[in-house]
């Protein structure tokens, strides 16, 4: 974990006067969406609100009183806090600084459950996305700071300008991906959200660069008391939700990839793109939930043909999940409590997913969705409980969705409470939360409650008991002790897990001993968490901790915990060879077959990629002790591994199992890969071979990228001719230095292949290059690569024009799925056909033509900082380029439209800036018109279309 002091600074704005109507000067909001549609009245959208028996919805206000309600919270008075937001805008602006952002307070004074008193705290904001009421005035979000607005005196006029506690949120980046979602804690810490789009360097004013704390898509926390700023985890997209359940564990929702996540301090979940900024994560926590409420390819034809017309409907209603709230009052009957309720966007409703322990977690299931909206302008952004007991949702009331391309509706906005008719007035006095969990909102709990947390028979008491005691006393050696013990004999996994979350607080010397004890736990070994967060707890540690490490990962009876730590060891193979030696003879004393087998596997991954890597002093001893238990796949790791080391022998047997066709075909393949790595000159005449060998073909063009020479260009070029299965690959090595490129170019221009054998991202590889000529060229035979802003809005309002209702309708949706298998499969899954390197399509608002076309023909109009190309020049003048998924000190890891590729750094001899998106542009421009018919209107479907069966 990562923390920063901070102290406040004030920021030079002026304070604004209450009014209970516009400022004089306050910006009038205005709609920018191009479509004349309004809402239903919220009366109507609240009576035909579909609800479990025994509940009803009802407005508690709505426009003009409330417009844009992009976040609420309740003060301790009771009343609603609303911040307005306005100037959030459509792509590309994601900004309207012309207008301004404002918090308001709604009360309800003659309790008739409506708002009948409305008062404008504060106007001057802008990106104003979240508030939180705190002791003596208003926190809020306006990106790039965290600001605190006092109000000493309760008499809701600021006190004075307000004050910027952090700042270096970023805004260059983020659009619908800004910092968002204040939220104080029951520990007393303002909590907060960050997503995917942007990397930023958060401090207070005036700080250092190097003494920021750097942060994407995350949950942070601050402490208002300490000032105290720190990342409590990683990962996800977009999280843009969060609340605690009855035990204090956090939950946050996310859009995407996962739309459920148990929040665990210091924990790295998945990321829908890019690596982690701890770059020895090396593997990732799952999302918490056991299923998706989107299509993900599991669809049935009979589904479809029982009259199914939308599963994702069924599923759920899709991928964005906005709020986050879990029941814990009494108000609602026994069968709601402890389960979570999110906002599901484009399926306008609220799903129910039902929280339960399961090892040391959670596991979350699927329940009935709770609530289906009619409105189609319903966009619930958050859900609270009230001082009532019931359901508030904040109704940000829009056709779009987040990343909004055709404009925006800013004069609506709608609050709604959903409420169980049983509730008695009892019942609402009860608090949400456990008295014990909200005892350190005040400081420091002190050590005789402390005791009576670890006494309690109650695990959540003991699990958050642990948390605690790390948190305050990580230094001191009574708490390493009670650490231990806790992980020696506590049965809760839940308090196993905080142990293990809390490693990464306690001084690097304790963390292994600790960590041996945890991991001695077979019950543990293939929980969803628990071997990785002991990981993230020991990664530091092993470095300078060698000996104890290389115990731990062969005596841990969690094998994974053994790998990886045997990847951290091999990763520095250069600088501490011993260590390794180290490794490699315990193993062999410790005669363990199993941990034999994962300590090859950390090797393995350690120098994927890698070309040529002098062998450790044991290696030889240690392969050659390699009995008649060593299984296919140890042999195959130590065959690899000895090329890496320069083993002329194991060469020579992989060339000849790559030769031999009677050997298994993966066996073959994984034997070509492995000579790959240090392509030497004599391995040319076996590739030229090869390249009609049918198992191995693939590999052996993708190989021959490696030589240069007018032969091997016009073998790629005649395997084009020849093979239809590989022709992507002989295009990708064709592309992949200048003499193969000028040969493939030329062979278009004389027609030997036609244009469109280049695709639009193979197109790119060639400008990457950066020749003059080559791009003369390549505009003279195949077009441009790139287009003005001016030239791409004549295009989109070409096929806008052009794609109508009734020419959607005429198209053939096999076709469509044809051309999306061969132009965006590469990269994109829709319905659970295609790679994963860009976002899964299946989830996203396809419906929407504005989208569609928009994010085709201008991709890179919104780059995500971690999802932009980069382009490497490499040994022999080549060419690749990808985006960068995994980085260790010695290999790059890319995404490519073919896959992964390691690339080892040491044969990199120019890294090129990129902005741009692997998504590449042109894509329309090299298909006819009935083509992106076809495409848009399979893009658009609402389920899996029926191939036919080929003859």
């Amino acid at each position: 974990m990562i923390f920063l002091r901070t102290s406040l600074a004030a920021l030079l704005l002026v304070s604004v006067s209450v009014s209970l109507a516009w400022s004089d000067d306050f910006p009038a909001p205005f709609n920018s969406e191009p479509e004349p549609t309004s809402p239903m009245s919220a009366e109507e959208a609240a009576t035909t609100a579909s609800l479990p028996p025994g509940f009803h919805c009802e407005v508690f206000a709505s426009e003009p009183d409330v417009q844009q309600p992009i976040a609420m919270c309740f003060d301790n008075r009771g009343r609603l806090w609303i911040a307005e937001c306005y100037t959030y805008a459509e792509q590309p602006d994601r900004w309207d600084l012309s207008l301004r952002d404002r918090i308001i307070i709604l009360e309800d004074t003659n309790d008739d459950g409506r708002a009948d008193k409305r008062t404008v705290f504060w106007d001057e904001g802008t990106r104003l996305t979240s508030l939180a009421c705190g002791t003596g005035g208003v926190w809020a979000l306006c990106a790039p700071n965290l600001i605190f607005i006092p109000d000493a005196n309760g008499d809701d006029v600021p006190d004075s300008a307000p004050i910027v506690a952090l700042d270096g949120f970023d805004v260059g980046s983020a659009g619908h991906n800004v910092v968002n979602g204040l939220k104080l804690g029951p520990d007393g810490w303002l909590y907060g959200r960050h997503g995917i789009t942007a990397t930023s360097l958060v401090g207070q004013p005036e700080t250092p660069e190097s003494q920021r704390v750097q942060l994407n898509c995350s949950i942070w926390r601050y402490q208002p008391q300490r000032k105290l700023f720190e990342v409590f985890c990683n990962g996800g997209t977009n999280p843009w939700g969060l609340d605690w359940n009855a035990d204090g564990q956090l939950f946050y929702t996310n859009t995407v990839i996962g739309h459920l996540w148990h929040a665990i301090p210091g924990a790295f979940y998945e990321r829908m793109f890019g690596t982690h900024l701890n770059r020895h994560f090396y593997q990732s926590i799952s999302h918490t939930a056991d299923h998706v409420h989107w299509d993900d390819g599991s669809e049935k034809w009979s589904d479809i043909r029982a009259g199914v017309s939308d599963r994702t409907s069924a599923l759920g209603g899709g991928h964005a999940h906005m709020g986050c709230l879990i029941i814990k009052g009494t108000a609602w009957p026994e069968q709601y409590r402890g389960n979570l309720f999110t906002c599901n966007l484009h399926g306008r409703r609220v799903n129910m997913d039902v929280l339960k322990r399961e090892g040391c977690g959670y596991v979350a299931t699927h329940g009935p969705d709770f609530l289906v909206m009619q409105d189609p302008f319903f966009r619930g952004l958050d859900l609270l409980t009230g001082p009532d007991g019931q359901m508030w949702i904040n109704d940000w009331s829009d056709t779009g969705e987040c990343h909004d391309n055709t404009g925006l509706h800013r004069t609506s906005g709608r609050i709604f409470r959903v409420i169980y008719d049983g509730a008695t007035r009892s019942e609402l006095a009860v608090s949400n939360l456990p008295a014990w969990l909200t005892q350190r909102t005040a400081g420091p709990v002190q050590p005789s409650q402390l005791e009576g947390m670890f006494a309690s028979k109650e695990e959540a008491q003991r699990a958050m008991a642990v948390r605690w005691l790390s948190e305050d006393s990580s230094v001191e050696a009574t708490t390493i002790d009670r650490l231990s013990s806790l992980a020696q004999h506590d049965s809760s996994g839940l308090v196993r897990l905080e142990i293990a979350a809390a490693l990464q607080r306690v001084p690097l010397e304790q963390r292994l001993p600790l960590a041996a004890i945890l991991s001695a736990h077979a019950e543990d070994a293939d929980d969803r968490q628990q071997p990785l967060m002991i990981w993230y707890g020991i990664a530091d540690a092993v470095p300078s901790n060698t000996t104890p490490a290389v115990k731990l990962a062969l005596s841990s009876n969690m094998p994974l915990l053994g790998q990886l730590i045997s990847r951290r060891i091999c990763e520095q193979m250069d600088d501490v060879p011993q260590a390794v030696d180290q490794l490699l003879l315990a193993t062999l004393q410790s005669k363990t077959a199993s941990s034999r087998l994962h300590i090859l596997r950390g090797m393995n991954e350690a120098l994927r990629g890698r070309a040529r890597v002098t062998a450790p002093s044991a290696w030889k001893q240690f392969s050659s002790a390699l009995g008649a238990d060593a299984t296919d796949e140890e042999l195959g790791i130590v065959r690899e591994l000895s090329v890496v080391f320069g083993d002329g022998r194991a060469r020579a047997e992989l060339l000849s199992i790559a030769a031999n066709t009677s050997s298994e075909p993966i066996a073959r393949r994984s034997a070509l890969e492995s000579l790959l790595r240090d392509p030497s000159d004599d391995l040319l005449p076996h590739l030229l071979k090869w390249e009609n060998d049918k198992v191995i073909s693939r590999e052996a063009v993708r190989g021959l990228a490696h030589f240069d020479g007018p032969q091997v260009s016009q073998r790629l070029i005649q395997h084009w001719q020849r093979h239809a299965l590989d022709r992507t690959a002989a295009i990708d090595s064709l592309v992949a230095s200048r003499a193969h490129a000028a040969a493939l170019l030329e062979a278009i221009a004389s027609e030997d292949l036609p244009s469109d054998a280049l695709s639009p991202y193979q197109a790119r590889q060639i400008v990457n290059l950066d020749d003059p000529r080559l791009l003369k060229r390549l505009q003279e035979v195949w077009g441009e690569i790139r287009e003005s802003p001016a030239e791409k809005q004549r295009e989109l309002a070409k096929w806008k024009s052009t794609l109508t209702t009734e020419a959607l309708t005429s198209a053939s949706l096999v076709a469509g799925k044809g051309i999306f298998m061969k132009q965006c499969a590469n990269c994109h899954q829709l319905y659970g056909d295609g790679k994963k390197v860009g976002p899964n399509l299946t989830g996203s608002d396809r419906h929407n033509l504005d989208y569609l076309l928009s994010n085709i023909i201008d991709p890179n109009a919104v780059v995500p900082a971690d999802y932009r190309m980069s382009v490497y020049l490499l040994e022999g003048e080549r060419v690749v380029s990808g985006v960068i998924s995994q980085e260790s000190e010695h290999s790059v890891t890319l995404q490519t439209p073919e896959g992964e590729r390691v690339i080892d750094k040491a044969l990199i001899t120019e890294t090129k800036p990129s902005s741009v998106s692997i998504m590449p542009e042109g894509v329309l421009a090299q298909l006819s018109e009935e083509n992106v018919r076809d495409l848009i209107a399979y893009l658009q479907t609402t389920g899996p279309i029926e191939t036919p069966s080929q003859p």
